[in-house]
């Protein structure tokens, strides 16, 4: 059965990636990169981040890299904002700025437009909407904690759909 499921799993994001795609590319949000999109994200959801913080959840890419985006996201495109801890100045924060939990709405306005079509492929019957929920939760806690991610307030992230 495991090898199964994860022949299904890997086949539905397969799906998904090609369905995101074919949509993302006529309703990209705010000309953003991938990358630059996920740290908004990822910014919009855990709140005021160290560029460091971000580093360790992106490992495969180069801290400069990482700094080189969010110092694009700052200064030119202005949806962040730089804070050195007066307490510790060799530490930088990242917080959204008024435009950039604009943007981080219009992305998730524009994901939640492409999950709910996943979401309506899975045909699922009233009764079996809370069984597929709790199974959705289950998964979402293992990555928070594989991947060390403590956010805001996950309940409520949930419930705005993203």
């Amino acid at each position: 059965m495991k090898d199964n499921t994860e022949q299904l799993i890997y086949d539905m994001a397969f799906r998904v990636r090609l369905f995101i795609a074919s949509k993302t590319s006529e309703q990209r949000v705010g000309d953003l990169t991938d990358r630059e999109s996920l740290i908004l994200e990822l910014v919009g959801m855990k709140g005021s981040m160290s560029i460091s913080e971000i580093g360790n959840l992106c490992p495969t890419v180069s801290n400069s890299t990482i700094s080189t985006t969010i110092t694009k996201l700052w200064k030119d495109k202005k949806l962040v904002d730089k804070r050195i801890l007066p307490e510790n100045q060799r530490v930088t924060t990242v917080s959204l700025t008024e435009k950039g939990q604009n943007v981080l709405e219009e992305i998730k306005r524009t994901q939640s437009e492409v999950y709910g079509t996943v979401a309506e492929s899975l045909g699922l019957a009233p009764d079996q909407v809370d069984y597929i929920q709790g199974i959705l939760e289950t998964a979402i806690s293992f990555f928070d904690k594989t991947l060390g991610l403590t956010l805001l307030d996950p309940k409520s992230q949930t419930a705005n759909g993203t």
